[in-house]
């Protein structure tokens, strides 16, 4: 299945209750803005007989920059590669928020703190603001390692994640929307595994999002197309743009944002 759409809230509301009729307008019209969630694109990962990683990279930036809607921006989800980005730089479709991934080395992660200065600031974690909607990119992934964590050596500062999120999110109460991102997800139940941030983090993380009515959260890692909700807010495995499990295709999700929740769609590349 290479498309897929999800919607957050549609004619229903929480608890089932029927949306105004301006809202189901609003949603009618179309959506506010859109944005792309892309992972893994492992820029020194070349499969055999098949593209390179920076290959495979450049055709989902066609892909992007091909589509009906332009994107506002990209989040682009950890394992990167960032020594090979040079070539994309200066030539993205639309502005780039990354996060690090569990390949990013500590020069790495120097690297994409310089490269993207104005987001990072010299942190692992940060925050921006598109259309009155907030944008918290948070980093979960340690150097080497498939469990994810919130505190680390390998998080510059090695502390003080967990107290910025809380802060982000009580700051941007009120505001239309507020969304997360990272590379290594919640397991959906909270239980250990090893590719998955650890079991009380997990629930940690899935409480505060039920709790702060965040809209939607998006994760890579994984190398597969996943979603499920807590409470309302919608939360996404983003399949790689160079190779996922059982040979499913590569792509990215364009997520359109309406006045009423989002909508995401898988674009193969």
């Amino acid at each position: 299945m290479n498309r897929r759409d999800f919607l957050t809230a549609g004619a229903l509301g929480a608890g089932g209750v029927l949306l105004s009729r301006a809202a189901l307008a609003q949603a009618e019209a179309g959506p506010l803005f859109s944005f792309i969630a892309l992972a893994d694109p492992h820029l020194r990962e070349d499969r055999a007989d098949e593209p390179t990683g920076v290959e495979k990279l450049q055709r989902a930036l066609d892909a992007i920059d091909g589509l009906a809607q332009r994107p506002a921006f990209i989040l682009l989800l950890g394992d990167i590669h960032p020594d090979r980005l040079e070539p994309f730089m200066g030539n993205w479709p639309a502005p780039v928020h990354p996060v690090h991934g569990n390949h990013e080395n500590a020069a790495h992660r120097e690297a994409l703190r310089e490269l993207f200065a104005s987001d990072f600031a010299g942190r692992d974690f940060y925050a921006f603001t598109h259309a009155d909607c907030r944008f918290i990119g948070l980093c979960t992934a340690l150097v080497g390692d498939h469990v994810g964590h919130f505190e680390s050596e390998d998080i510059t500062p090695p502390i003080g994640q967990v107290e910025f999120l809380e802060q982000e999110l009580q700051q941007s109460q009120g505001m239309r929307g507020r969304f997360l991102f990272a590379h290594v997800p919640p397991e959906q139940h909270s239980r250990p595994t090893a590719d998955c941030l650890g079991s009380h983090e997990a629930m940690y993380l899935h409480r505060l999002v039920q709790d702060r009515n965040v809209t939607a959260c998006f994760f890579g890692h994984r190398h597969a197309d996943r979603h499920y909700r807590v409470g309302q807010a919608a939360m996404y495995g983003v399949p790689s743009t160079n190779w996922n499990f059982g040979g499913k295709p590569v792509g990215f999700l364009q997520v359109f944002v309406h006045g009423e929740g989002v909508k995401a769609e898988f674009i193969p590349s």
